[in-house]
């Protein structure tokens, strides 16, 4: 259950990042959401094996 509630957070703070980026640079095409959402969850993954290894 930890490791989800890790996951989640990092996703989060990953995908805040992404979408202010996404705004200030006026990236807001379906398609660099989508991008942004993917590289989100990919940057997740691998920040929480990190840390949990």
């Amino acid at each position: 259950m930890g490791s989800l509630v890790n996951f989640l957070f990092v996703f989060f703070v990953c995908m805040s990042i992404s979408a202010t980026l996404n705004v200030l640079f006026k990236m807001t095409r379906k398609k660099d959401w989508i991008v942004s959402f993917l590289i989100s969850i990919l940057l997740s993954f691998f920040i929480n094996i990190l840390l949990a290894g």
